[in-house]
């Protein structure tokens, strides 16, 4: 047991460390609305990302034809999703490219929206390929269904054995614009990189 402890520490060390190496941030959004709030939230993290000299990358998935999974399991004879769409051809390769990977949605019945759903559902035959990447999570909604919705990004990105290094980010949003108010949002972005 200690064996394993210290090996899984000496990798999330590995991984921090190696940050210095500034690699792909992917920031991808399940909003259907384009220069909305969860827009605005996700392009300020990439923002600051970027003045640090990372790469950015945003994928917003209403852009994107994504089918929805058939369960089919085929994945496990062929080593990846036989579905040919955006998702197999554009979106997958940046994933694994990806060293921190931020999810963003807005809260639709105490959930991600189902273009997030969609696109997690996806990536089953990912399966210990994302592991020890970053992750972060950021939630838009009203105010009912926040924690349950980023509850949710979370448990992706620990099935996917992510490190989930912030608590995410609660955004009270609904009009337009509105986003660019919650100071406490704002504040929860910069402190990702303090993180």
């Amino acid at each position: 047991m200690h064996g394993i402890f210290d090996e899984k520490r000496v990798i999330l060390w590995r991984t921090i460390y190696d940050l210095n190496v500034k690699g792909l941030v992917l920031g991808i959004s399940g909003s259907f609305r384009e220069g909305g709030n969860t827009d605005y939230l996700l392009l300020k993290a990439l923002e600051i990302f970027k003045e640090r000299k990372f790469n950015v990358k945003l994928v917003a998935l209403r852009n994107y034809k994504i089918g929805y999974t058939k369960s089919c399991r085929r994945c496990l004879e062929e080593g990846k999703c036989i579905i040919d769409d955006d998702m197999t051809r554009r979106i997958a390769p940046l994933l694994l490219r990806a060293r921190i990977i931020i999810l963003a949605s807005p809260v639709y019945f105490d959930n991600v929206t189902a273009l997030m759903k969609t696109f997690m559902d996806r990536t089953w035959w990912l399966r210990g390929k994302l592991r020890y990447k970053i992750g972060e999570g950021i939630v838009v909604g009203r105010g009912y269904g926040l924690d349950t919705a980023l509850q949710e990004i979370h448990n992706f990105m620990l099935k996917h054995e992510m490190i989930i290094c912030h608590r995410g980010v609660r955004c009270r949003a609904f009009e337009k614009n509105e986003a660019a108010k919650d100071e406490t949002a704002l504040k929860d972005i910069e402190k990702w990189l303090i993180h």
